[in-house]
């Protein structure tokens, strides 16, 4: 039974003892629902995390701590999941605590008002971290409901834990039965009163990704990868799938975004790219669409000739350099995959994608412009599936912006499109070589089985 009733805890202090077992250290923080004591059980010596419920919070949802405590008790013991050791309800109901392991790092929240944004690696680490969690607690047919920065806890190694359990509920539960939640990254679904399924959590662990990489909370314009220039595109590709309002546009589960993740981990080192020579499997281009070289020769008679006008020339070089890049993608989806560099000259020396940005339309002049002509050069080019098969990140080197375009090696073969022809590249050595004829149907047969 409890020693102490809940208007006695506001004035715990320092060395204060409460249920004859749990010596008082200080205040760990206030919730809506619960304030938390650090606390040293004395009965087993170790230090643990004391809440108690508020009053109001009982009355609002006087099932919420047994209910917290039986969820809790059916997940188990994981690494990404706050522990609780012990729970008690007086049997007048007047007073409610549980006992939950003490995380020494804090709430995620409050580790990055104090440090600002996660750097690359941490920021991954931690989204690996919450997938496994959230895993977890789907495999067992829960939804948490209140994925946020404040419920999350960082132990001394900044492992994070999913905490604050008393929100959660069985998937598809009847909408008018759910318990009251204060989430401020609740997806649009709940908002509307709908059942839930596991990607509403996925849609809240997009806005705690958001926070973690930016520090400021999600404000629906996909600028992300304008705050965060270091992190690859499809870092932010993924961030904004979660966060799509409409719940079939993100991943499945949590185990499909941990393996985007991990994906997005493996990017390769840019030092390594731009000083490595031009291989079967690395390429280099100076732009998407700047001629940072004289027109060709040939274009050059032309215009001086009278027989074309410079702007019409000038769009006909750039309708190559954007050629040279897909044609380069197809090569290594054709072939055995590859890493294209673009804004690195092919002697290494690092120019930026800076300069494609005056070629943009109006108002789109930024990393985020640049990305969205890739996509469409590419999808015109190749087709919309190749897009969803490349990984883009761009990346800051000597104060310029490169992209890093990693591309696999498919398993159907890749066609370029222009306007009057479909052409088929391979890779041979450090360049990009059409095929046709005999030779191409021998490639196709050998290497796709037609």
């Amino acid at each position: 039974m409890l020693k102490r009733t809940m208007a006695d805890t506001p004035g715990l202090h320092e060395g204060d003892l409460f249920a004859q077992r749990y010596a008082i250290e200080g205040v760990l923080g206030e919730g809506d629902r619960k304030k938390t004591f650090l606390a040293r059980d004395r009965k087993v010596d170790r230090e643990v995390a004391l809440s108690f419920v508020k009053p109001e919070a009982m009355v609002l949802d006087p099932e919420g701590t047994e209910r917290e405590a039986k969820i809790l008790g059916r997940i188990g013991i994981h690494d990404n999941i706050v522990s609780l050791f012990d729970y008690e309800i007086a049997p007048d109901g007047s007073a409610q605590y549980m006992v939950f392991e003490y995380l020494r790092g804090g709430t995620l929240a409050a580790y990055v008002d104090a440090h600002g944004p996660l750097p690359r690696t941490q920021l991954l680490r931690l989204g690996r971290q919450l997938c496994r969690g959230l895993a977890h607690l789907h495999g067992s047919g829960l939804i948490h409901r209140d994925v946020s920065p404040t419920n999350i806890w960082l132990d001394d190694r900044d492992v994070a834990h999913l905490g604050d359990f008393d929100s959660a509920v069985m998937e598809n539960s009847d909408p008018s039965k759910l318990p009251i939640t204060t989430n401020k990254f609740a997806s649009p679904e709940e908002l509307r009163g709908e059942p839930l399924d596991v990607r509403a959590d996925l849609y809240s662990l997009g806005g705690v990704l958001h926070v973690a990489a930016t520090g400021m909370p999600y404000p629906g314009d996909g600028s992300l990868l304008a705050k965060r220039v270091d992190l690859p595109a499809s870092f932010a590709d993924l961030a904004l799938r979660m966060l799509s309002p409409l719940r079939s546009q993100r991943p499945s589960g949590a185990a499909e975004v941990l393996a985007e993740l991990r994906a997005v981990e493996h990017a390769p080192d840019v030092d390594v790219l731009v000083a490595a020579e031009e291989s079967s499997t690395v390429e280099r281009k100076a732009s998407l669409l700047h001629l940072h070289e004289p027109l060709p020769m040939e274009l050059a008679k032309r215009v001086e000739a009278g027989q074309l006008l410079l702007k019409d020339a000038e769009k006909q070089a750039q309708d190559g350099i954007k050629k040279a890049v897909t044609k380069t993608i197809a090569a290594f989806l054709n072939s055995h995959g590859g890493t294209l560099v673009i804004g690195v000259s092919d002697h290494g020396e690092v120019i930026g994608i800076e300069p494609d940005f005056p070629h943009l339309s109006r108002g789109k002049e930024n990393p985020d412009g640049w990305l969205l002509s890739l996509r469409n050069i590419v999808v015109d080019a190749l087709a919309a599936d190749v897009w969803s098969l490349i990984n883009v990140s761009l990346v800051r080197r000597e104060d310029h912006l490169i992209a890093i375009v990693q591309v696999p090696q498919r398993r159907v073969e890749t066609w370029l499109k222009d306007k009057t022809s479909e052409q088929f590249y391979v890779r041979a050595a450090n360049s990009t070589e059409p095929l046709t004829g005999s030779p191409l149907i021998r490639y196709i047969r050998e290497h796709f089985g037609g």
